[in-house]
C-alpha cells in the first residue's frame, strides 16, 4: 500500500508540473508574439514554425505529383516556395493543418512521457539544421542571417537536449527549462494559424503569381469565393481540438485515472 501512495504522489508531482509547464509556455507565447518589445526574442521561433510550415507544405506539393523547384527564405524569416502543379486543395491547407497535428503530437509525446523531453529537444534541433542545409536557400538579397538565426535555435535545443539533465518533478532542474521551451516549440506550432490570424485575415491570397496567403487562395481557388474567415475559423478550430485531444490525453485524463485514497487497498 505505501508504494502505492508514493507511487501515486510521484505520478501526480509530475502530471501537476507538466500543467504547470505547459501554462508557463501558454502564457510566454503571448507575450513573445503581441508583446512589441519581445520581437527579436521570438524571431527565431517564428522562422522555426514558418519552416516546419513550408516544409508540410513542400512534402504536400511532391506527393501531389508538383515539383519544387526551390525553397527560399527572407530575412524577416517568411519563406517562398518555387513549384509547378500539385494539387492545390491538399497543399493549400496542408501547412497550416499539418503543423496542428505535429505540434499537438509534439506537445502530447512531451507531457506524457517527459522522460522524452530531452531526446525530442535533440531530435527537433536535428531536424532544424539538417533542414536548414540540405533544402532552404537565402533568399535573392543573398542574405544568410535569417538561416543562421534558425540554425541556431536547432543548436539550442540540441544543446538543451544533451545537458538537460534533473529530476522531473523538481521545477529547478536544468530538465524543466527543456520541458518548457519544447512546450513553446508544440504550442506554436499547434497554434501556428490562430496566431497568424491577423495576416491571413488581410493579406491577398497572391502577390503576383506568388501565394502569400494560402487560407485565402483555398477560400478564392479551391472553395469558389468562400469567405476567408470561414476558413480560417474552420482551421483554427481544427488546430484547437487537435491540441485539446493532446492535452486530455496527456495530463487532464492520467490526472483523473491516478487512484484515490478509497480506491487503495
Amino acid at each position: 500500500m505505501l508504494r502505492t501512495f508514493v507511487e501515486r504522489k510521484v505520478r501526480r508531482q509530475i502530471l501537476h508540473t507538466s500543467l504547470l509547464m505547459s501554462t508557463a509556455a501558454f502564457i510566454a507565447i503571448i507575450l513573445l508574439w503581441y508583446v512589441d518589445s519581445m520581437a527579436g526574442l521570438v524571431h527565431p521561433l517564428r522562422m522555426f514554425i514558418d519552416n516546419i510550415h513550408g516544409g508540410i507544405t513542400n512534402l504536400a506539393m511532391l506527393l501531389t505529383g508538383g515539383q519544387v523547384e526551390s525553397f527560399t527564405l527572407s530575412p524577416q524569416g517568411n519563406y517562398t516556395i518555387t513549384f509547378r502543379d500539385g494539387i492545390d486543395a491538399i497543399y493549400l491547407p496542408a501547412g497550416y493543418l499539418g503543423s496542428a497535428l505535429l505540434g499537438a503530437l509534439l506537445f502530447y509525446l512531451i507531457n506524457r512521457l517527459p522522460h522524452l523531453v530531452r531526446g525530442l529537444s535533440i531530435i527537433t534541433g536535428l531536424f532544424t539544421v539538417t533542414y536548414l542545409l540540405l533544402f532552404i536557400r537565402p533568399n535573392e538579397t543573398g542574405d544568410i542571417i535569417s538561416i543562421a538565426i534558425c540554425a541556431g535555435l536547432g543548436l539550442v535545443l540540441i544543446a538543451l537536449g544533451i545537458k538537460g539533465h534533473g529530476d522531473p518533478n523538481q521545477l529547478r532542474s536544468r530538465r524543466t527549462v527543456v520541458q518548457v521551451v519544447m512546450n513553446i516549440v508544440a504550442l506554436m506550432t499547434a497554434l501556428h494559424i490562430i496566431l497568424d490570424l491577423r495576416y491571413v485575415l488581410n493579406a491577398p491570397a497572391r502577390d503576383g503569381n506568388t501565394i502569400i496567403n494560402p487560407v485565402a487562395a483555398f477560400a478564392e481557388e479551391v472553395l469558389a469565393g468562400a469567405s476567408v474567415h470561414s476558413v480560417a475559423s474552420i482551421w483554427s478550430a481544427i488546430a484547437v481540438a487537435l491540441l485539446g485531444l493532446a492535452f486530455h490525453f496527456s495530463i487532464i485524463r492520467p490526472l483523473k485515472q491516478l487512484p484515490k485514497n478509497d480506491d487503495i487497498v
